[in-house]
């Protein structure tokens, strides 16, 4: 599609029956939005046929695939996703759906109306969460961990469902250091360091079955916090 006002990129590894409910969802809800725009299907290094079934989604023009033959990360391909995007708002989303789409449009109206960042909250008043114990009690340690550490007002750091104003996010981008899964956590870190307008939004989330994320990852993010809050403080006051 040319210049589409919107790029949704949509993060795919190993999640082919996902992908085939994610993208006939996302085409329904976007174009109930008076906004013009392009699905960008971000399928890294997947072997369970994603990438086949993502090239036959591109059919449509609305859809385009960026796809790694090696693994990324989040981080990795987010980045990755973000310099191939089109659109003036750069949103993505996890391809499971966890979120509750019918959030988009607020989402999308924030950066519409001046914010720079916009992003779903599991921990904002008004969010309706169902999840298991033991990953929710993670997820609210790792938020107060690095509200602590980082000195963050953000409820929730790490929901995978985040609206960007383009330009705004390029010029963070040559001080993020993240691959994997603390991308999320270092954009807005320096969001708040630099005066960024960030929305926090209440959503309905919904955990599905299958998750990316195990034990040793969750290690990683709190080792890549500690050495991230030592290094957020060479960067300048200002960009």
């Amino acid at each position: 599609m040319t210049n589409p006002k919107l790029t949704v990129a949509i993060l795919v590894y190993n999640d082919v029956e996902a992908l085939k409910h994610a993208i006939p969802k996302s085409v329904e809800i976007l174009n109930c939005l008076n906004i013009s725009y392009e699905i960008l299907i971000t399928e890294d290094a997947s072997t369970d046929g994603s990438y086949e079934v993502a090239l036959d989604f591109s059919k449509d023009p609305h859809i385009r695939v960026n796809h790694s033959d090696m693994r990324r990360g989040k981080g990795g391909a987010i980045n990755d996703a973000l310099e191939d995007s089109s659109g003036e708002i750069f949103c993505f989303y996890d391809v499971d759906l966890s979120t509750d789409l019918r959030s988009l449009e607020e989402l999308i109206t924030n950066i519409q109306n001046g914010a720079d960042i916009a992003i779903g909250s599991r921990l904002a008043p008004g969010s309706q969460v169902n999840r298991k114990g033991g990953r929710n009690t993670a997820s609210i340690i790792y938020n107060k961990f690095v509200r602590i550490i980082l000195k963050s007002k953000i409820q929730d750091h790490q929901c995978g469902f985040k609206a960007f104003n383009k330009e705004r996010l390029k010029k963070i981008m040559p001080y993020i250091s993240a691959k994997k899964w603390t991308w999320d956590t270092e954009v807005l870190a320096l969001g708040q360091k630099w005066g960024y307008k960030i929305i926090e939004i209440p959503v309905v989330w919904t955990q599905t079955g299958k998750t990316n994320l195990c034990f040793h990852d969750v290690l990683d993010m709190g080792w890549s916090v500690l050495k991230f809050a030592v290094k957020i403080r060479s960067f300048p006051d200002k960009i």
